[in-house]
């Protein structure tokens, strides 16, 4: 039987210190760029232009005093087309690391369109959040200049020698 040359390679000082060189590269601004991850309609405000009907559960399509846009009585208020709720949207500021050009992407099996995604490493505790992304904005400190708007197309992902410290997503850009 021959012998493992490879065997042992990976010793625990060869993970400690890949996770501590990959932490460093996260932290704040080292490798990473400002993003903003935008989540759907978590909750709903009762509408500002119209009275709100508790019981029915709707709008009493009355206009409220001092609201932004006046309407007649017996029409429905054009702020909430007579809902009497508006839904919110919510959104979070992060720091991820960005990998632009697929052929530096780590650990993703094979993608069959590469063409408009990007990946991004963070620390493993940041999942619940990548999870209930609905959109990512890469590099909000030029947004003024360009917008890179993504939708998330894979879960994510453990990534590195140690599969519990960082995960990896990948996502399309859709504009």
């Amino acid at each position: 039987m021959a012998h493992n040359i490879f065997s042992g390679i990976i010793s625990t000082d060869l993970k400690a210190l890949y996770s501590d060189v990959i932490s460093a590269l996260l932290y704040d601004d080292s490798c990473t760029i400002p993003c903003t991850i935008k989540y759907s309609a978590t909750k709903f405000e009762v509408c500002i232009n119209c009275q709100y009907d508790n019981i029915g559960q709707k709008s009493a399509n009355r206009f409220k005093a001092g609201g932004p846009i006046p309407f007649s009585f017996g029409s429905i208020c054009p702020m909430c087309n007579g809902i009497g709720k508006k839904s919110s949207e919510s959104s979070e500021n992060i720091n991820l690391m960005v990998i632009w050009d697929a052929k530096e992407f780590v650990s993703v099996g094979t993608v069959n369109d590469p063409e408009g995604m990007i990946q991004t490493i963070t620390f493993v505790a940041n999942s619940p959040k990548l999870k209930r992304a609905d959109e990512l904005l890469v590099a909000t400190n030029i947004s003024d200049y360009v917008r890179h708007r993504y939708q998330r197309m894979s879960e994510p992902e453990p990534c590195g020698l140690e599969s519990d410290k960082f995960v990896s997503v990948l996502w399309k850009r859709i504009g």
